[in-house]
């Protein structure tokens, strides 16, 4: 599965946007050989499937998804989402992630799980394993420096395409500028409850931009993750050795290793 680095940053920057790429429209190869209580596919970017006390949701995190995940997930009650994403819209990620923290939740990462989903629904793990292969990486949150600015470029370019008279795009302009304030505003105090809730410190969402000056996605050792309060994590001895280019091609853009000073 490859997935657009320029779709996962629109993503973060805006409810509209959808991430993610392709997935199955059939049932994964380890999964498909198991007895399965529920297998669905919501749309062409989302699988959910019931095997057992496990729920597996591979694609991009979006409200139907979630409401599939639910359904799937009733009595008796799963212990366990696996899932492979790469993220979604940030406050639907934090409503995966308060779910999977609500019904404590063990996670396990297939493949990946980037962006908001490594955000909110890794970090909301009970037991958390990373897969052999499989990273977990980050590239901002709701507190990113420049985001609201970002967010009214955005808009700014979208309402410039429409070619509408200049009135009307200057109260459109002024309309969709409070809208960015209001959502972000909103976002970013969601965001401070839950970082709250599952006990994580939020800026391991922005330690490789800020602090270490990397441009796209980036990922920590289990031992530098624990700095940050993401603890009970269970990964593959060589996890922080993996090939950079090797990582590359089964994602399909380059993920950095940072150490912490």
């Amino acid at each position: 599965m490859r997935w657009s680095l320029i779709s996962i940053t629109l993503a973060l920057l805006l409810a509209a946007c959808a991430t993610g790429g392709d997935v199955p429209s059939t049932a994964p190869a380890d999964t498909a050989s198991k007895k399965s209580d529920m297998a669905l596919s919501i749309d062409q970017d989302i699988w959910v499937e019931r095997s057992g006390d496990t729920v597996i949701y591979r694609g991009r995190l979006t409200e139907p998804g979630l409401d599939a995940l639910r359904n799937a997930s009733g009595d008796p009650q799963v212990t366990t989402l696996l899932i492979e994403s790469a993220g979604g819209e940030i406050v639907v990620g934090m409503d995966f992630g308060n779910w999977v923290a609500e019904h404590e939740l063990d996670v396990v990462v297939d493949h990946a799980c980037l962006s908001s989903c490594a955000n909110y629904v890794f970090t909301a793990g009970r037991q958390k394993e990373i897969r052999p292969g499989a990273v977990v990486a980050w590239h901002g949150s709701a507190k990113q420096p420049g985001l609201l600015e970002q967010l009214h470029q955005l808009v700014e370019e979208d309402i410039a395409s429409r070619g509408l008279p200049p009135r009307e795009q200057q109260r459109e302009l002024k309309r969709a500028r409070r809208a960015n304030v209001s959502y972000l505003t909103g976002a970013i105090r969601k965001q401070d409850e839950f970082f709250f809730r599952v006990g994580v410190d939020e800026y391991v969402t922005r330690v490789g931009n800020d602090r270490y000056g990397i441009r796209g996605f980036f990922y920590l050792s289990v031992e530098d993750m624990a700095e940050f309060g993401i603890e009970n994590v269970t990964a593959d001895e060589n996890y922080a050795d993996m090939e950079p280019r090797a990582l590359a091609r089964r994602i399909g853009f380059p993920v950095t290793l940072i150490r912490l000073e």
